[in-house]
């Protein structure tokens, strides 16, 4: 199981597009930090450094599209016969995607926290405190820490389904459009959530609320009656 999650690891390192969207998602947080410091009235220092510099939204969308490939690529690219010829089983195969694949999200998270604080200490070592106080007992850096995680979680509510849907296809263009409109989706279902806890308290049992998470912490009291 080691060899084939090293394996998949490997075939990422080895693809362009992971490091051109490396390079996007760092020049991104760039951007956003570099508007913060010239336009602190629009994008608020603290506000920005809690999003990480806007990292998140990006994230999901390369994972949606990793996670929607990384099994169709193999259909696509006649290896996935190759692959199944050898000593591991079609489950040990799946495993070992889906463990890459959250490698691959721990991997995305770690960068976009490690330039937002590298960005933070460039541009703004005496504006911004990450231990200043973000409310509700938080300081900054505490905050986007809970906010990582809850949006972490969420998002692999989504990739279950976008892993689970790669299997149902064999072209890796219909299956991250599938993943994509799930994402809006479930943005949709959140706003429609959010207005239904609000007018009848029991909805908030709801098992969709799970989606909610990231909202409730990123925004305490948004959801009034939860």
């Amino acid at each position: 199981m080691g060899t084939l999650v090293r394996q998949e690891i490997f075939k990422l390192t080895r693809k362009k597009s992971t490091w051109i969207s490396t390079g996007f998602l760092v020049a991104v947080e760039i951007l956003f930090a570099i508007l913060s410091k010239v336009y602190p009235k629009t994008f608020v220092p603290a506000s920005t450094f809690e999003s990480l510099y806007f990292a998140r939204p990006i994230i999901i969308f390369y994972m949606i599209a990793a996670t929607a490939t990384i099994i169709t690529m193999e259909f696509q690219f006649g290896t996935m016969k190759q692959v199944l010829y050898r000593r591991y089983s079609r489950g040990q195969i799946l495993v070992s995607k889906w463990l890459a694949m959250l490698l691959y999200s721990v991997y995305w998270y770690i960068l976009s926290l490690g330039v937002a604080m590298l960005l933070k200490l460039m541009l703004f070592r005496h504006q911004l405190s990450i231990h200043q106080s973000a409310g509700h007992g938080l300081s900054i850096f505490a905050q986007s820490l809970e906010v990582s995680a809850a949006t972490f979680i969420t998002l692999w509510l989504l990739l279950s389904l976008v892993f689970l849907l790669a299997n149902l296809f064999t072209n890796s263009a219909a299956a991250v459009s599938v993943g994509i409109i799930g994402y809006f989706a479930t943005n949709i279902v959140t706003q429609l959530l959010t207005m239904l806890i609000q007018k009848w308290d029991w909805t908030k049992w709801n098992p969709l609320t799970m989606l909610l998470y990231p909202q409730m912490l990123a925004h305490p009291g948004s959801i009034s009656r939860c």
